[in-house]
């Protein structure tokens, strides 16, 4: 087998392996959210508190749909949303709540601890050859991303 067919074979089985991970894990898989409520929560996570029409840019979509959404979330304890935190009552700014912190928290431990379970099929030594290629992987995937914000 040549080394493209085994990159080839790797990629399938990470993809395979993610799939597995996601059915799992994922909030959407059991209903909690829709995707478009998981998006903006998870947008609140890496960012912190976004004015409506920041969060629509960011996840391409209308400020109708972000208030609807953002609405629903707030019913549910997961947001705050706070009228003219800039001084404008016209603007709203969403930000998570401890609850949606802790909710978000959760999700993210259950992924971890479901791969931790995973992993205890392989051997230390098979775990210790494995750990500086992910770590590799992580880098390449890193410089990547470094690379394609700085084109924007």
């Amino acid at each position: 087998m040549q080394a493209s067919d085994h990159r080839m074979a790797v990629a399938e089985l990470l993809l395979e392996l993610a799939r597995h991970l996601r059915r799992r894990t994922h909030p959407l898989r059991h209903g909690e959210l829709t995707p478009e409520q998981f998006w903006l929560l998870k947008k609140l996570w890496i960012r912190g508190p976004l004015r409506i029409g920041e969060l629509a840019t960011e996840l391409g979509v209308t400020p109708g749909s972000v208030s609807v959404a953002s609405k629903r979330l707030e019913r549910l304890g997961l947001v705050q949303r706070e009228r003219g935190a800039t001084g404008d009552e016209r603007v709203v700014t969403v930000s998570l709540t401890a609850e949606g912190r802790q909710r978000l928290a959760a999700w993210y431990e259950a992924r971890r601890t479901y791969l931790v379970e995973l992993l205890s099929v392989l051997r230390s030594e098979e775990l210790r050859m494995l750990l500086p290629l992910l770590e590799r992987l992580v880098r390449a995937a890193e410089r990547e991303e470094s690379a394609v914000d700085e084109a924007r």
